[in-house]
């Protein structure tokens, strides 16, 4: 048989329900015998009670103990009256109904002796006695550990008893082979109500725990089938399950995960039909160039060969870029980290693209501190500083009567730097901001390629400050353009 969750739930049902009716059986078993037991003691404790007045007056009378043996009329009529004997059922009775032996036969024979206790019945006990110093005159030895035993006072017989002197003590022997019957019918009795019990129990059990296991496996089960939806790569799946425990938190997480993999199917589609679509255009510019110049309709002159040599450039950068994301994501990239200087980052990146800023008439301002330190890769960070410039250069508007502007503020604070680069109109719509870190998305999809860029700057970005367990996101800017806001950690 399969062991599956539903089965190892009855199973451990029915396992804690048949340990719980054993613990409940022991339990009242324990308890009905310590009971039973403290009612035999002070059964046998009233009993010795209503016989200690009498064994108080025979001693007063004798003077010591020598009228307890076996046959003392004395010691007889205790007996009897310890189990409760009347005078007719006593076996001295019935003895005198016989006819008495001639003289001659008494003689020969001796004293003649009294019969010993009344035999013990089925339920009577034996009644015992012994000396205040402990020895046993009725009984025997083994009675000192199997017996309860009660003093007798020589002032018992007395009106107003005075307890100082101790004469006797008298006790009670349980039978063993009264005690062991009464055990065994006891014992069959438990054993027949604890199996009626233990059925009684199981099946009450089995008809709730049967439903009850299949509630809960089922959500399990929709689970099960909705992950292999999942695996045969149908993201559309979804499972409906109500409850608000673990069950449920796992049902809704499972629908986040299909929702990502939907999302991510689709940016896949996506990024694949981009990357044809980026490398398709400037291989078909450079095709149909080379085949006019083949045929003859192009002159293979300097211009020429300079825009199939731009051509080339650009799809060299745009192979670049790709390889470089690929290998972000697989984390393959090196970082050499590394104290450096923040401003003199910025001022490479600047003096670097110094010639382009003053052709396109930018003006640039560096709010930074000479001194801030920051720990990273030298490389990296200046490839950041150059992608923004270069998204600023490209997509900012500036001429000679209006010029550009580029301003970049560094604050420092206990535990972060913050970098707030700013530039001026024209601007995004506000629900463009998130995607300017999509890989190749455009603001302008209609935008000159020659102008713009491969729509990998910005991604590019993101992979860098997220390798120094940064921050970057994008803003509106207060000079009219967009605003990159970085944060990097000391």
């Amino acid at each position: 048989m399969k062991m599956t969750i539903r089965v190892k739930l009855l199973l451990i049902i029915l396992i804690a329900n048949t340990a719980l009716v054993l613990a409940i059986y022991i339990a009242n078993k324990v308890a009905f015998e310590k009971s039973f037991t403290a009612y035999l003691e002070n059964t046998a404790r009233s009993q010795l009670q209503n016989v200690v007045t009498q064994v108080a007056q025979t001693y007063a009378r004798h003077g010591s103990l020598d009228w307890v043996y076996r046959g003392s009329e004395e010691w007889d009529s205790i007996v009897h009256h310890f189990y409760g004997l009347s005078e007719g059922e006593r076996p001295r009775d019935r003895l005198q109904t016989r006819p008495p032996p001639r003289p001659r036969e008494r003689n020969e024979a001796g004293p003649r002796r009294r019969d010993g206790p009344p035999p013990r019945l089925n339920n009577k006990k034996r009644l015992l006695i012994k000396d205040p110093q402990g020895n046993i005159i009725m009984g025997t030895a083994q009675s000192k550990q199997t017996s309860l035993w009660f003093p007798v006072y020589q002032s018992d017989h007395l009106p107003e008893p005075k307890r100082h002197k101790i004469i006797a003590y008298l006790g009670v022997e349980q039978s063993g082979f009264v005690r062991n019957e009464f055990d065994q019918l006891f014992a069959e009795q438990q054993r027949k109500q604890f199996i009626v019990i233990a059925l009684v129990a199981l099946l009450v059990t089995v008809i709730i725990a049967v439903p009850f296991s299949k509630y809960m496996v089922n959500p399990i089960v929709l689970l099960r089938r909705n992950a292999k939806t999942l695996a045969q790569g149908n993201y559309d799946a979804r499972v409906m399950i109500a409850s608000k425990d673990e069950l449920g938190l796992l049902a809704r997480d499972m629908n986040r995960l299909a929702d990502t993999l939907a999302q991510n199917q689709i940016a896949r589609q996506q990024w694949i039909a981009d990357i044809s679509h980026e490398l398709r255009t400037p291989i078909a510019v450079i095709r149909a160039e080379l085949e006019g110049m083949i045929d003859g309709v192009i002159a293979s002159e300097p211009e020429q060969l300079m825009s199939l040599n731009e051509e080339i450039q650009r799809l060299t950068r745009l192979v670049d870029d790709l390889h470089q994301l690929s290998l972000s994501d697989r984390g393959a990239l090196t970082y050499n980290m590394g104290k450096e200087n923040l401003y003199d980052l910025l001022a490479r990146t600047f003096a670097k693209r110094s010639h382009q800023i003053e052709k396109q008439h930018f003006n640039f301002a560096l709010l930074c501190d000479e001194h801030i330190e920051i720990e990273c890769d030298e490389q990296r960070l200046s490839q950041l500083f150059d992608n923004l410039l270069q998204n600023t250069l490209r997509y900012t508007d500036s001429t000679t009567e209006q010029p550009g502007n580029i301003q970049v503020q560094v604050t420092q604070q206990a535990e972060k730097i913050t970098i707030c680069w700013q530039d001026s109109a024209p601007s995004v719509k506000p629900e463009q901001l998130d995607k300017l870190f999509d890989r190749l998305y455009r603001v302008e999809e209609a935008r000159d390629r020659k102008t713009g860029g491969s729509g990998l700057g910005l991604a590019i970005c993101q992979s860098i400050v997220a390798a120094h367990n940064g921050k970057i996101s994008a803003d509106l800017s207060e000079l009219g353009g967009l605003a990159i806001i970085i944060e990097l950690k000391r």
